[in-house]
């Protein structure tokens, strides 16, 4: 990596985070190392969308959650015939089936959204609204990590109490209006353009035109983890706020543009009865700008996946533990 002080910025950045993409590819294949879990009851129920991408990430996902909370059910939507090279192999199913056993596979292309928007995640909210009638379903993203006990998320589920992963900014379940009023503050003071930035700009800054805007709640949060309880939703208002948000920001942002599933997600757990948020920066997305203090579950998105190392090694860390818990 010497070289690096020769070349422009950007080709140096870029080199770093392929590197640090590789190493934590190498470590991550430690996984398939490590003992299958011991899957035993009917509830919660784990589901995840998974391409085979993530692959190792998600037996690192779902192992480290499985060990937390004890019990339940796994599933995952296959997206195969969606795009080939997303689409779990024979291959990749053996070794899901190997390292969680009774693991259930969900067909992407079974699963109809109805009034709601096709892609971006969006069959696996309107799954879980169908499976919240049996059940208690925990949403958990591929690039997530527990590292620590998670006590709060184990008493939601005993109690059957949905929860959502919060952020800075959305600590609590609020009014619509408030968050349609923090978000329009923000466009203002960036000077944002809607066609530059995320739909979920537009769609919460439109929270407050909703019809009966002042009874509806909402919490600026992410949809890489979440807790639904059993009997808490009906597609039919998950449906509703699709079609209005369709209707107040336009159907092409709306429908196309990745993201508006998280809107979703949000305003649905919002609206659940008894609905909490984690306590954060506990429970977190991985960003720059997380504050420091314990982490015992984090999402590592994307952008800021693979910075400063800090995935890769709570990856190790966790492995190691794993065995050493298998083994004892």
């Amino acid at each position: 990596m010497d070289g690096l002080a020769t070349l422009p910025g950007r080709a140096v950045t870029r080199l770093r985070k392929s590197w640090a993409e590789r190493s934590f590819e190498r470590s991550a294949k430690d996984v398939l190392n490590t003992m299958p879990l011991q899957v035993t009851g009917d509830s919660p129920l784990f589901l995840s969308m998974l391409p085979r991408r993530d692959l190792l990430p998600y037996l690192l996902a779902i192992k480290s959650l499985y060990a937390e909370v004890g019990h339940g059910r796994v599933a995952v939507i296959n997206e195969q015939g969606i795009i080939d090279h997303h689409s779990l192999t024979d291959d990749d199913l053996a070794v899901l089936r190997h390292h969680v056993p009774g693991i259930e596979i969900i067909d992407f292309c079974a699963i109809s959204t109805g009034r709601c928007p096709r892609g971006g995640t969006w069959e696996r909210l309107v799954k879980i609204m169908e499976l919240t009638k049996d059940g208690y379903v925990i949403q958990v993203d591929a690039d997530t990590l527990v590292s620590a006990p998670i006590p709060e998320v184990v008493e939601c589920i005993e109690a059957n109490r949905s929860f959502i992963l919060g952020t800075d900014s959305g600590r609590a379940v609020l009014p619509a209006p408030e968050t349609a009023k923090m978000v329009q503050g923000w466009i203002k003071t960036h000077g944002w353009k809607m066609e530059e930035v995320n739909v979920a700009v537009p769609a919460e800054a439109a929270l407050d035109r909703l019809p009966g805007a002042a009874q509806k709640s909402y919490v600026h949060a992410s949809s890489g983890f979440a807790g639904f309880a059993r009997g808490a939703f009906s597609l039919d208002e998950l449906e509703w706020f699709s079609t209005q948000m369709s209707d107040l920001i336009g159907a092409r942002l709306w429908h196309e543009k990745w993201g508006s599933e998280q809107v979703g997600s949000n305003y649905i757990l919002a609206n659940a009865a008894g609905a909490t948020v984690l306590p954060f920066p506990r429970y977190a997305t991985f960003e720059p700008h997380l504050p420091p203090g314990e982490h015992a579950f984090l999402h590592y998105i994307g952008e800021y996946r693979y910075n400063d190392g800090v995935y890769r090694r709570r990856a190790a860390e966790f492995m190691a533990r794993y065995n050493r818990n298998a083994n004892g």
